[in-house]
């Protein structure tokens, strides 16, 4: 695995959400969840060709998808914010990667803070650490995810995990993962995951 680049903190809504296919009026880009910024409150452009694929399949669908049908907008799209998870680089590195003339496997890694508008509590923070990876090849499957997730919690000596089907906008199929916690006696989250639509 090679490392990401997650050195932008500030990110736009494009990027953190309308490239990962999450609706403009999805309830996580209300201002209860995310840090918006009133300066830069904007970012100066979006890349133009992709902008427009991204909105397209927003109002439209393609690539299997029937999309939102709803009316895409780019102001929407250029709110500046700071980054509610390490997806959003994800999101460029695959971008970049699908600029490439030849396509190249690749596996990147990150570890960078993520600022989410949470009620403070024992198990939520303004700010924390997002792992994330993403293996980008082709012929892969639900199978060699399950088997990547396996073989890196139990690096880590997490070793009993179950996986649960779940909803991202960006991945299909989803699914969390959760470990047994000796300690408190149940099963506690410890990760999303899933394959990244077309």
């Amino acid at each position: 695995f090679t490392e990401m680049r997650t050195d932008n903190f500030v990110e736009s809504s494009f990027w953190n959400f309308d490239a990962l296919f999450q609706p403009q009026q999805h309830p996580a880009r209300d201002q209860h969840d995310t840090f918006f910024l009133l300066d830069p409150a904007e970012a100066p452009q979006l890349p133009p060709g992709y902008s427009t694929k991204v909105k397209k399949v927003h109002s439209q669908g393609g690539y299997g998808s029937q999309g939102y049908r709803y009316e895409w907008k780019v102001e929407e799209a250029r709110k500046n914010l700071l980054r509610t998870h390490t997806t959003s680089a994800s999101a460029r590195a695959l971008f970049q990667l699908a600029r490439q003339e030849k396509f190249t496997p690749v596996k990147y890694f990150s570890i960078d803070r993520v600022f989410r508008n949470e009620s403070l509590d024992a198990t939520h923070l303004a700010e924390f650490h997002q792992v994330e990876g993403v293996v980008a090849d082709r012929g892969l499957t639900l199978g060699h995810l399950m088997g990547t997730l396996r073989q890196f919690f139990t690096k880590l000596g997490i070793s009993q995990l179950r996986f649960k089907p779940a909803y991202n906008p960006y991945t299909e199929p989803s699914m969390e993962v959760f470990s047994y916690h000796e300690g408190l006696k149940k099963w506690v989250e410890v990760g999303n995951s899933g394959v990244f639509r077309p």
